[in-house]
């Protein structure tokens, strides 16, 4: 079996490469025509996320329909699994994830013999991405998830990488053509449970900054151009208590659930060591 992973160079992209031990695909996903993916029995998409300014939406439609249209012309691909997040059934009230409503929208339509949806929970390696904070005597980190005490779904890129791969090289017949599933950490977190995995992780103390809601505007348009701030801002928004995917979408899974092992101190410990 041959296995593409399609783009290769993100950090779920790298850890599934790690649990399959598979080559990547050379080409370019985002110019179309470049991709050439003959050969491949099973495909992996992965549309990573832009910060350039460029339309978010307009950029998944055309990476996902550059894909689409490789892997029919390729003739032989048998499987298509997609990295994709809770929410993205939603087109709207989600911010950043209508990306991965419209890779699904696209992808759902190719022609294969099986369609796999991995829709993620929130990722533990996210409140590593800014680590320079956590530097000096005055360690601290930032929190836009509200109240500090509010759990959510988490889950490690060590266990997406193995999750996309073992979907990747199942044998069994699905049920049916498209088959979606959840991936969910072994529990719920809180940033107070993140702050106390920053603590262990760098035998120091370290402080919350929790971001009210009436504040993320002001806060992500440090980080974002304002092109595509809006879609950050309404991501965030609909993680809180009382957004689409917040306390009452977090009682209703909308398929199977797989679980992840890895707990959130190991997740955090990692990144920090690395």
């Amino acid at each position: 079996m041959r296995i593409t992973v399609v783009p290769a160079s993100t950090k779920t992209g790298v850890a599934t490469i790690k649990s399959l031990l598979s080559k990547p695909v050379q080409g370019n996903a985002s110019e179309k025509g470049t991709l050439d993916l003959t050969g491949s029995d099973v495909v992996l998409v992965i549309i990573p996320p832009v910060f350039d300014g460029r339309d978010l939406i307009e950029h998944a439609e055309k990476v996902s329909s550059n894909i689409k249209t490789a892997i029919e012309l390729a003739g032989n691909v048998k499987r298509l699994v997609l990295l994709s997040s809770g929410g993205a059934e939603f087109s709207e009230g989600v911010g950043e994830i209508k990306t991965n409503n419209k890779a699904e929208e696209i992808l759902r339509q190719t022609k294969v013999e099986s369609i796999v949806f991995v829709r993620c929970a929130y990722f533990m390696e996210n409140w590593t991405m800014n680590l320079a904070t956590l530097k000096g005597p005055d360690s601290f980190f930032f929190s836009t998830i509200t109240p500090v005490d509010y759990k959510i779904q988490m889950v490690s890129i060590l266990d997406i990488g193995t999750c996309l791969a073992e979907q990747l090289t199942d044998q069994a017949n699905l049920r049916k053509k498209l088959h979606i599933v959840e991936l969910h950490g072994p529990q719920k977190y809180s940033p107070l449970d993140v702050r106390a995995a920053f603590t262990r992780a760098l035998g120091k103390e370290v402080d919350l900054r929790p971001v009210e809601k009436h504040h993320l505007h002001q806060f992500y348009a440090q980080i974002f151009p304002p092109t595509i701030l809006d879609y950050w801002v309404e991501m965030a928004m609909s993680i809180l208590p009382d957004g689409k995917l917040g306390t009452e979408y977090l009682l209703r899974p909308r398929g199977p659930v797989l679980y992840g092992r890895t707990i959130l101190e190991t997740a955090i410990k990692a990144s920090c060591e690395a």
